[in-house]
């Protein structure tokens, strides 16, 4: 049902996404889950609220992006939905944390990524997608290692200059540097320790997990598995543009692995880092499925035992 919907181009099924997202939060009011995210209100429910509403736009945003590149066949919202699920897959995920914080940055940053494509002159967008993810670095600082997949679009994407690698650097560097300056002006800076910045988000173990949580990993497991075989022959299918730009999200996805290696192993923080790129491979891979009943079924198991992880 929900496939079917979300296949659907309409602008208004960006309400149902917000809709979704409602139903899926509500039990995180009655959680007493609590993760290491450092920014808070001080209010739980002002928290959750912030939380939640950060989640619907970065879904609708992405879903725009995707929209306005054809990397979803159709226009489709799929991508939104799928978005929406990963950022809610575990009730952990229900506190405000730094890692979707982070997120938001590094949305803002990969459309402008993709602007650069095929723009002439882009210093002024390279040096945004730099600054942009320097910001997200400072946020969450395993978001730094997407940069590189700044230098290798432009290798992939463009016939780049030196000036083509240091103007994004310049923008990358610019944060980090204001950074610094505060912290030496503010008389942190001789307290400054790489370590501190490396800390898990979420203390949490694979024996946490119930049954239902691993069962709905285990599914989003198989049917990521084939969305990435999906996207190879999607791929080898599209045009230059859209080829490239999917490569693109595809090295976004095995970057994003790198952060495991950046945050003491928080495979919570790591999975919620990969959703921007997993969304977006999944997405296609429910778009791409001739048999819509058979998308229907697996999202639904994906839908079931992901709520059942909320009361067991």
């Amino acid at each position: 049902m929900l496939i079917r919907v979300f296949k659907s181009n309409q602008k208004i099924i960006n309400v149902l996404t917000v809709l979704l997202l409602l139903l899926l939060w509500i039990p995180a009011f009655f959680s007493n889950t609590v993760s290491l995210g450092i920014v808070s209100t001080g209010l739980r429910w002002l928290d959750l609220f912030l939380m939640m509403c950060l989640v619907m736009c970065q879904a609708v945003y992405l879903n725009f992006v995707m929209s306005t590149y054809k990397l979803v066949k159709d226009n489709s919202h799929l991508t939104s939905l799928i978005y929406a699920i990963l950022n809610s897959c575990f009730l952990w995920f229900f506190e405000f944390n730094v890692v979707v914080l982070s997120n938001t940055v590094v949305l803002l940053a990969l459309h402008q990524l993709f602007r650069v494509y095929g723009t002439k002159n882009q210093f002024s967008i390279s040096f945004g997608a730099g600054f942009l993810l320097g910001i997200a670095g400072l946020i969450y600082t395993p978001m730094f290692i997407y940069f590189i997949l700044v230098w290798i679009f432009l290798v992939y994407t463009t016939t780049p200059s030196w000036r083509d690698f240091i103007v994004p650097l310049i923008g990358f560097c610019t944060p980090l540097v204001y950074s610094i300056v505060y912290k030496f002006i503010s008389g942190d800076l001789s307290t400054l320790n790489v370590n501190d910045y490396l800390n898990q988000t979420f203390i949490v173990s694979w024996e946490s997990f119930t049954p239902s949580n691993w069962f709905f990993f285990i599914g989003l497991l198989i049917v990521l598995g084939l969305a990435l075989f999906n996207l190879f022959v999607t791929i080898s299918k599209s045009g230059v543009k859209t080829s490239r730009l999917l490569v693109m999200v595809l090295l976004m996805f095995v970057l994003g692995f790198g952060s495991l290696f950046l945050n003491r192993y928080d495979f919570l923080a790591t999975f919620l880092v990969l959703s921007i790129p997993m969304a977006i491979i999944i997405a296609n891979f429910f778009q791409n499925m001739k048999k819509v009943w058979l998308a229907e079924i697996l999202f639904f198991y994906l839908l079931v035992t992901m709520v059942l992880g909320y009361f067991s």
